[in-house]
């Protein structure tokens, strides 16, 4: 329950983990974790079946996809942060599936992320609740949208979500009769949070990951009743916001804070009514009547369930119908301007650029259909074909990410990877007893909510939401193994050889990822303590530290920037322009080296090579309205 939770907030107090730091200080220790397990004897008393080796060999078969295309994606840099982000989710995968080898293990390591989950939604909350409290820099009067602690709303939409669905589990199956009692009183905090995110993204991962929940549930009647419970004990303080200006647009004033303080009280209100309504739910259920009894046997009987199921799809093809037009207008429209009234976003349609993302990765794809531009260039991808000006790193769409960036192989490897993971979600349900079943049902749908929510946005970068889905995979994982393993047609016959085998190897790759994580983190240190020397203009620590990232990865790109950066503050304009050369040559798709370097060439006095940067620069980032003068790019 405590390796989880702790890796999980860890790395939201991180930031999130989005950045290469965090990220990597996770990804070693939790490749230590699978160490320690390995020599431990974890790996002699697994179960190790054919689900465990197509999830772990498609992970690293992406991350090694990943640094390969670096031979053709113009930055070896960028392919080799992407290639360690998934090593990452490789070792909480392994983490997870060694751990997770009894029931009793499983049922922690479950309770262990639904905790996780609510920490990093109430931390969010009480950013905005109690902002005097807790002073971080994504608090008061930094725009409406939750920001802390993820750094980005909808991840913490979708951690809100999810964390609802893991607590609704954790009211009717945690092994403690108090952890019960809290997750029910934890409801109406969670889903305020995901309020407070203004997040689509985060509203269809509540929607996907309770309702697949639900639906795989035996006691979805009760689960119902208590989800209703804390959306009505959640219901006075989302008014509430919604009646209090300062509060619901996070603007910097002591008006924020006191209405803070007020809508905090109405939610422990809410809470307490919510705790008093469960309480009269579960003696309903104690009681057992005839009604109740009833109603049960409805919620259970398959004939009932096909036609609610039949419902929900008639008024969903209704909905479509009705609003499928206007829908897509506006999500297809270029006005990307978030709406005054921060509650109208969850029922507007605009896809906020996302039309635009989707459509130059699918032109990228369609320019290299086998290879892909290499891992982790699609920017370069969006600044020569964009049609909008807007900065953005990645295409919002974790799939059509991966066929732009590695081409039909790496698309299909990532569809294949996310489909076998679900998949043995649902085998290890489907094959599971009561009430286990109910916590592979709960773990099946937040991966269902986190597989769909990355169809459409980015957040699958962030370790600390990434770390979920990668944790309850190695958890499903492991409890579809051992059922297969137990299955009497299955054949018993020892397998000390090849559990010896996986063993070595694990820490052969342990061994390969501690390497492949250290470099970019060290790089990583040595730019900050270089920026930081020249910010006080201590520039001769300045460039013994961009030379020592240079030293640890002569590849990458950003130590030659800073030193040409500094080169430049020092009136050196022909070593500026020696090292710029040099990040062109790691980076030649990437339109700020190429400015920079006629930046110098212009203060050098050299305007024919200017001229001809700037022009090349342009061609790579076409509708830039900073390169539409000269020089004028911060």
């Amino acid at each position: 329950m405590i390796a989880p939770a702790a890796l999980i907030v860890g790395l939201a107090l991180a930031g999130g983990g989005f950045d290469v730091t965090g990220r990597h200080i996770a990804g070693l220790a939790v490749w230590l974790v699978v160490v320690a397990l390995l020599v431990f004897g974890a790996a002699s008393g697994a179960k190790l079946e054919r689900p465990f080796y197509w999830a772990s060999g498609l992970i690293l078969g992406l991350s090694l996809l990943s640094a390969i295309s670096s031979l053709w994606s113009g930055s070896v840099e960028l392919s080799a942060i992407e290639a360690d982000r998934i090593l990452a989710y490789l070792g909480f995968f392994l983490a997870a599936f060694l751990i997770a080898q009894t029931d009793e293990r499983r049922q922690r390591f479950a309770e262990g992320l639904a905790i996780a989950a609510f920490l990093v939604a109430l931390l969010g909350l009480g950013t905005r609740l109690l902002p005097h409290v807790f002073e971080v820099a994504d608090s008061l009067g930094t725009g409406p949208r939750l920001r802390y602690p993820l750094g980005y709303w909808n991840a913490n939409g979708a951690m809100a979500g999810m964390s609802v669905a893991l607590l609704l589990w954790m009211s009717r199956r945690s092994a403690w009769v108090t952890l019960r009692w809290l997750s029910a009183a934890a409801i109406p905090a969670a889903l305020l949070t995901l309020y407070f995110t203004y997040s689509r993204g985060g509203l269809l991962a509540l929607i996907v990951a309770t309702g697949c929940l639900i639906a795989l549930s035996r006691d979805r009647l009760w689960l119902l009743g208590t989800l209703a419970i804390g959306a009505i004990g959640a219901l006075p303080t989302v008014l509430a916001v919604q009646a209090r200006h300062s509060l619901a647009e996070n603007v910097a004033n002591q008006a924020a804070v006191d209405q803070g303080v007020t809508v905090l009280a109405i939610l422990l209100a809410g809470t307490a009514l919510s705790l008093a309504l469960f309480a009269a739910l579960r003696s309903l259920e104690g009681r057992d009547g005839k009604r109740t009894g009833r109603a049960l046997a409805a919620s259970r009987d398959p004939a009932v369930l096909k036609r609610v199921a039949l419902g929900v799809a008639i008024v969903a093809i209704v909905g479509l119908a009705a609003v499928g037009g206007r829908a897509w207008n506006q999500f297809s429209s270029s006005d990307i301007q978030f709406p005054d009234d921060p509650s109208q976003h969850f029922s507007d349609f605009s896809g906020a650029g996302r039309h635009d993302f989707f459509r130059v990765a699918i032109d990228a794809f369609g320019e290299k259909p086998a290879t892909g531009h290499g891992a982790g260039t699609y920017e370069f991808s969006w600044e020569r074909q964009r049609s909008i000006e807007l900065p953005v790193h990645d295409a919002h769409s974790l799939y059509l990410e991966a066929f732009a960036e590695l081409g039909a192989i790496g698309g299909l490897l990532v569809l294949g990877l996310i489909g076998i993971l679900l998949w043995c979600g649902f085998g290890a349900w489907r094959d599971a007893a009561h009430p286990q079943r109910e916590r592979y049902a709960v773990l099946t749908a937040v991966m269902l909510a986190f597989a769909v929510g990355a169809a459409f946005d980015w957040f699958w970068e962030i370790a600390g939401l990434g770390a979920v889905f990668f944790f309850a995979a190695g958890v499903v994982v492991a409890a579809r193994c051992g059922q297969i393993a137990e299955d009497p047609r299955h054949d018993g016959e020892a397998r000390d050889g090849r559990r010896y085998g996986v063993a070595v190897a694990g820490l052969v790759l342990a061994w390969i990822a501690a390497i492949a994580l250290v470099g970019p983190l060290l790089v990583e240190r040595e730019l900050d303590s270089s920026r930081a020397a020249a910010a006080r203009e201590d520039f001769a620590t300045a460039v013994d530290r961009a030379g020592n990232a240079r030293s640890i990865e002569p590849w990458a790109a950003s130590p030659y920037v800073q030193l040409g950066l500094l080169a430049e503050r020092q009136g050196d304009y022909p070593g500026a322009i020696e090292h710029f050369s040099h990040a062109i040559d790691r980076e030649d798709r990437n339109w700020q080296w190429f400015y920079l370097r006629s930046r110098v060439e212009h203060a050098a006095g050299d305007e024919e090579a200017a001229q001809a940067d700037l022009e090349r620069a342009r061609e790579l980032n076409p509708r830039s309205d900073c390169l539409s003068g000269e020089w004028a790019c911060g």
